[in-house]
């Protein structure tokens, strides 16, 4: 009981806070339009697009990083050998 307190103190925390400086309205802003915040002009929609791309490449890659990493195992799997015993 006491956990779930603190978590919806520091949730209700983020949410004053991030009105306060209007983070809402400016995330917004910089996703739909490339207004960032202090300057005067838009960004390109070239620059958009790339940071659209990296973030989606990101997403993606997060997504699917475990079933990458199980194929890679199993397509690159060794055959396991011991080494052949020295007769001495």
């Amino acid at each position: 009981m006491r956990q779930l307190f603190i978590v919806f103190s520091l949730i209700g925390s983020f949410i004053v806070f991030s009105l306060t400086i209007n983070l809402f309205d400016t995330m917004f802003m910089f996703l739909l339009f490339g207004i960032l915040p202090g300057r005067a002009e838009p960004l390109s929609a070239n620059h958009m697009l790339t940071i659209y791309s990296v973030a989606t490449t990101g997403v993606i890659g997060y997504a699917v990083h475990t079933q990458v990493i199980a194929l890679a195992k199993l397509l690159f799997r060794l055959p396991t050998t011991t080494p052949a015993r020295r007769s001495s």
